[in-house]
């Protein structure tokens, strides 16, 4: 059909008629008021009022109109329509009448600023713009971003004299932090020098759904172990660099881990349902070694059936006395031939070990006492030792502390109490972390793992320390661990 120019006018709101055939309404009204009636009640036209006075009314989308019997008839625009004539006149729609005079007195200052007139098409009658309106209503007409694009748009609006919090402000309904962590990761990846060049091309493509990679990076544990910290704000740190920067400058042992973790995105081994990216995990331990390049914790070796139950706690059988020996290798290695050639059982629950699982913990760059101490955490009968295993917990909570900040513009001493402030200072900001440093610093002594808990599990002397409350006490501790266990 040849394009045929319909005319738009500027037509006042109140001269604008709701359409008593419009087909949002299953039974025709009798009049307008039973039609704004169910378009409140039914299409939401409240958010639709909330929309207009926080974003501004924009056209970008003119009402269609007809003109019948003089007056000018909506045929598509109805909801927007009513929401203008309820922002002028909240009493025609009386049961709405208490919402609509909230939302008025919330943004009072935009009411002003809602148009008396807008712009309509106006067609010459309804057969003309029925295959207009159901192209609207029953097909796509306009692609929806996707969680990468949209991420990028919100990226794409910083900038000098607009921060992260003007982006709130202007979009309070959405969850910017979580895109701008996104976009910093795109951006993130697209610097890293991999060996593999064509993964590169991987994971700046569409091919990598950033909504499945953030399972992982959205993990803080995971995310250390490649290289990235955030901040409250969803920026990487340091904030001074680009993201793609930070990328560039990755270790090689950071790199390598990451280029193993991509590849399983880009082969389907990772996705959204992969027990790797459950918390506390035993997969999740193995995935934190593999990225670490630490191997499996001495726990986890395949244990031979014979002897007794005691033995096999401690270690004895075909691995030996693993628990208390150190290889050749990395930190905390110990001979994995077993585990390797195993009959097929699968990995240990954490809480049946004898001792903490401490897979995932970096030991590149504690100082070896401190190290040799977390290694006790292995190797220490938390079910016959409680107590014992609760106190060594503390003590390498609170070393590592002391070492993290040594040498450091916040360097601390003190008892565990007078140092973890300082952890609350500059990590509890960070969404990934805020959760379990609240929980240790202002924890009830109930709480396993708080430092009201650690001191009563020290001091009170009518505290019965329990084993599964030290497991929970190191489940919580963990995140902070690996995090302090890292440069500040």
């Amino acid at each position: 059909m040849a394009y045929k120019q319909l005319p738009i006018v500027e037509v006042s709101v109140d001269r604008l008629h709701l359409d008593l055939k419009n087909y949002r309404i299953p039974v025709a009204p009798d009049d307008e008021a039973a039609a704004l009636n169910y378009l409140f009640a039914s299409e939401d036209v409240l958010d639709q009022i909330k929309l207009f006075l926080r974003d501004g009314y924009f056209d970008n989308e003119v009402p269609i109109a007809v003109r019948e019997d003089s007056a000018y008839v909506v045929l598509e625009g109805n909801r927007r329509v009513s929401a203008l004539k309820a922002i002028s006149d909240p009493g025609i729609a009386p049961a709405h009448r208490a919402q609509v005079e909230e939302l008025r007195t919330r943004y009072a200052t935009e009411v002003p600023n809602m148009p008396d007139k807008i712009r309509v098409i106006v067609v010459p009658n309804r057969a003309a713009a029925r295959k207009h309106i159901a192209r609207l209503h029953t097909s796509i007409p306009k692609k929806r971003w996707s969680r990468d694009q949209q991420a990028n748009y919100y990226f794409s609006l910083l900038g000098p004299g607009f921060d992260v919090q003007d982006l709130k402000a202007l979009y309070p309904d959405v969850a910017v932090v979580r895109f701008l962590q996104m976009a910093a990761m795109r951006r993130f990846l697209s610097g890293v020098l991999f060996k593999d060049k064509t993964l590169r091309d991987y994971v700046v493509s569409a091919d990598l759904y950033m909504t499945s990679f953030e399972y992982a990076y959205r993990n803080a544990a995971i995310a250390a172990a490649i290289g990235v910290r955030f901040d409250s704000e969803g920026r990487i740190e340091p904030v001074r660099k680009k993201p793609e920067n930070i990328g560039a400058s990755l270790p090689v042992a950071v790199r390598n881990g990451l280029e193993y973790l991509m590849n399983g995105f880009r082969t389907g081994d990772f996705n959204t349902r992969s027990p790797e990216f459950k918390a506390r995990s035993q997969e999740q331990a193995a995935l934190l070694a593999r990225l670490l390049g630490t191997p499996a914790a001495a726990d986890d070796i395949t244990q031979d059936t014979s002897g007794s139950s005691d033995d096999r706690a401690a270690g004895a059988g075909s691995g030996g006395s693993a628990a208390t020996g150190v290889g050749n290798g990395p930190a905390g290695a110990v001979d994995s031939g077993a585990a390797s050639s195993g009959g097929g059982r699968g990995p240990n629950s954490p809480d049946t070990l004898q001792g903490l699982d401490i897979t995932g913990l970096p030991f590149d760059h504690i100082p070896s006492n401190l190290k040799k101490r977390v290694l006790e955490l292995r190797s220490i009968n938390v079910n016959k030792t409680p107590s014992a295993a609760a106190m060594l917990l503390r003590s390498v909570l609170e070393a590592t502390i002391k070492w993290h900040f040594d040498g450091t513009a916040q360097s601390v001493t003190g008892m565990l109490s007078q140092v973890f402030p300082s952890v609350t200072s500059r990590y509890a900001s960070q969404r990934s972390y805020r959760d379990s440093i609240n929980a240790i610093q202002s924890g009830a002594a109930t709480k396993p793992g708080s430092v009201s808990w650690f001191n009563a599990a020290a001091h009170n002397p009518h505290l019965e320390v329990k084993a599964d409350e030290v497991r929970a006490a190191y489940s919580l501790v963990q995140p902070v661990l690996i995090r302090l266990m890292r440069p500040a």
